[in-house]
């Protein structure tokens, strides 16, 4: 006998939140516009008015979510038992992997700053953002967050995420992993080494 109950549906504000991601994603943030979303969502856009009190309150949540998957992926890609190197390389992987599947648009929270240059909330969860990568980097080489090492490290990590923007090529991504992955080594953290 066949079961007779349906899957559920998800929410207004996920199917909004959803739409807004996929739209900010290929488009841009200022060329999507809200009938737009609404329209990928499939709500009326009443509900987007009841769950968001403006465009603005959307790119804010929108950038939340993405915080929260960057977060969550990076600790589902991280294992304590490998070696520094290894872990950073995980991080640079990830990237590597989006590009060749051609899902990567670029950084949302740097598109959103550009985007939206003079928006205080915007710019604060893209703080937050960067805090993370900084924390998350630190941890993997075991180093205080403001450490020159992990300075370099999320230089790199910005450079791949430009490289894999501007160029869409895994390769340069790779580059930069090869040469965070030699910042991670342990003789390279050795006090008095470069």
């Amino acid at each position: 006998m066949e079961s007779t109950i349906a899957a559920p549906v998800a929410s207004a504000r996920a199917r909004l939140l959803a739409s807004a991601s996929h739209l900010f994603h290929e488009n841009g943030i200022n060329a999507t516009g809200i009938d737009l979303v609404v329209r990928g969502a499939g709500v009326a856009k009443a509900s987007l008015y009841n769950n968001f009190a403006s465009k603005e309150a959307l790119v804010v949540a929108y950038l939340e979510n993405e915080l929260d998957g960057w977060v969550e992926q990076s600790r589902a890609l991280d294992d304590a038992q490998f070696s520094p190197q290894a872990r950073v390389a995980a991080v640079f992987e990830a990237l590597a992997l989006s590009v060749e599947s051609q899902t990567f648009y670029g950084c949302p929270f740097t598109n959103a700053v550009i985007e939206l240059p003079e928006c205080v909330a915007v710019r604060q969860v893209a703080d937050r953002y960067r805090d993370a990568v900084r924390s998350h980097l630190a941890g993997l080489v075991q180093e205080n967050p403001d450490a020159g090492v992990v300075s370099r490290l999320v230089l790199l990590y910005d450079g791949a995420i430009t490289a894999a923007k501007v160029a869409r090529d895994a390769d340069l991504v790779r580059e930069a992993s090869a040469m965070a992955q030699d910042l991670a080594s342990a003789d390279h953290r050795k006090p008095g080494t470069r």
